[in-house]
């Protein structure tokens, strides 16, 4: 095996900016809320693209911010702080990428400054887990037996769990209703493990809300994708299998497309539009997760009003010749959108993951995938401090690859773990 570097930390399979000569020549300013190695992309894109940089994030530290003409050391959840941001510069868009905690300070914000965007509502009911569960069981969508406590409810039960246990069924999952990344989630198939899932949960919300519900079981695999609305109606779409690795709970892969038919391509878009429909979305990105279900049922199991994580837009880039970063960065900005979809190739995108928790000392690829390499991007340097691969900001970095066919694509896929070594030191000898 040997190690192999592709790029910069910047390093990005979108680098088509002719696009941006269809603007307006009048410098637009952008504001983004979030400036991790995982929003470069959007970010490197607007400057090539001759747009003023904004970027407001809470941890100095992050990259995009040395990419900006000015950035503020503010959490993408202070709606107030960052609402003074945008209306001191004046901001013509405001973009919260890759990451649901950033998009109802988003949707609030443009709407108090009358710029484009959906409503800050229908954001809430798509972002929060428990009122977006609570809408599917109002408007008849598919929803799994599911309880939410409050932080009213948690204080008087006090470590006592019968209602759930006579409720719901075994086995759970329990998760924020206010976070993204995997944080605060657990599965549960023991009763005695669910105070600590719940306390995990609280723990990561900021609300203090968790949902409790039951697993489902479902047909082949999660599905997951990103598509874009345009007056109301998805206008592009891409479904993509997502892939597991034993004991971890975060994805560690997608793949490009999804080995589902058509028909069920279909039946899935249909349920999306229906649900945009009811809640109100008119533009911009969607991220998705559903399954389907023995019944011939869809459940939609979260949608995300905002791009992808895990450079989920780049990949579909490749694989489809769809820019969605230019096609986000537009309707922000008020144009009209048009996706032309064309297949290349297939395409995947791999986490790169730690399985202990310890000191980071390299990472090497196995001959067998280093043809595959599209694109390299990678968050850590040797003697950093990382953690078990418990939650997506545990990630070390995200490769996109390209295989000859689908079989292959699985194939290689299924064997990550061991074409893809990561070195990590125990700490203090643990």
């Amino acid at each position: 095996m040997t190690r192999r570097r592709l790029g910069p930390e910047v390093d990005s399979v979108v680098s088509n900016i002719s696009t941006a000569d269809q603007f307006e020549r009048t410098q637009k300013i952008i504001l983004f809320l979030g400036a991790s190695p995982q929003q470069l992309a959007p970010i490197k894109y607007a400057k090539q693209a001759g747009f003023r940089v904004i970027t407001c994030d809470n941890r100095p530290e992050n990259p995009g911010h040395r990419l900006a003409h000015v950035f503020y050391d503010i959490s993408t959840t202070d709606m107030q702080a960052v609402y003074r941001v945008a209306s001191d510069h004046a901001v013509d868009a405001v973009i919260a990428y890759g990451s649901d905690v950033g998009a109802p300070t988003a949707a609030w914000v443009a709407e108090r400054l009358g710029l484009r965007g959906n409503r800050y509502d229908a954001v809430i009911t798509l972002t929060n887990k428990g009122k977006f569960r609570k809408f599917q069981k109002e408007r008849g969508y598919f929803t799994p037996n599911f309880l939410i406590l409050d932080q009213d409810h948690l204080e008087k039960i006090h470590g006592s769990y019968a209602q759930i246990i006579n409720e719901l069924r075994l086995p759970f999952i329990v998760k924020p209703v206010d976070a993204s990344g995997s944080k605060g989630i657990s599965r549960i198939h023991e009763v005695e493990q669910l105070p600590r899932a719940v306390a995990l949960a609280a723990m990561h919300s900021r609300s203090s809300g968790v949902v409790i519900e039951e697993l489902v079981p479902y047909v082949g695999y999660q599905i997951c994708g990103e598509g874009f609305l345009h007056d109301g109606k998805i206008i592009f779409h891409a479904f993509a299998d997502e892939h597991f690795a034993t004991g971890i709970l975060p994805p560690v892969g997608e793949t490009f497309p999804s080995f589902v038919s058509e028909e069920q391509v279909q039946q899935g878009i249909d349920v999306l539009q229906r649900i945009f429909d009811d809640v109100g979305m008119r533009r911009g990105p969607f991220n998705f997760d559903l399954v389907y279900l023995a019944t011939g049922e869809v459940f939609v199991i979260e949608i995300g009003p905002r791009n992808g994580g895990n450079r989920m837009p780049e990949a579909i880039s490749a694989a489809y010749g769809v820019d969605m970063i230019d096609a986000t960065i537009k309707s922000a900005l008020g144009f009209n959108v048009t996706l032309d979809r064309r297949w290349s190739r297939y395409c995947a995108t791999y986490s790169v993951h730690s399985n202990k928790s310890g000191i980071f000392r390299s990472i090497e690829y196995d001959q067998k995938i280093q043809s595959h390499i599209m694109s390299e991007q990678i968050f850590v340097v040797s003697g950093d401090r990382v953690e078990r691969f418990e939650q997506g900001g545990n990630m070390l970095g995200c490769l996109i690859l390209s295989f000859d066919s689908h079989k292959q694509m699985i194939s290689k896929m299924n064997e990550m773990g061991q074409l893809v070594r990561v070195s990590v030191d125990d700490v203090n000898g643990d």
